[in-house]
């Protein structure tokens, strides 16, 4: 359920930030776009790869990114071993 939930969140901000991405329709297209392909990285081992691939070749544009990821990663462990 998780797993369709996520799929379904993600196509949505996909769909949505290329409707924003339409000239004349104000908005952060790109951004929403990027934020629904965040959403479903992990669920798409193509897009895990090509994210890697990415994130080698540019490593500073993806420092912050990963930096983030790393904080959240680390919330959700510390989260699950105090509830045990």
């Amino acid at each position: 359920m998780k797993r369709l939930a996520r799929w379904a969140a993600a196509i949505t901000l996909i769909v949505l930030g290329l409707v924003l991405s339409i000239p004349g329709i104000p908005g952060p297209g790109i951004l929403v776009i990027l934020i629904g392909v965040f959403v479903l990285l992990p669920e798409s081992r193509w897009l895990r790869k090509k994210y890697t691939t990415l994130k080698w070749r540019f490593p500073r544009l993806f420092r912050p990114i990963e930096t983030r990821r790393a904080r959240a990663r680390h919330a959700r462990r510390g989260r699950s071993r105090r509830g045990s």
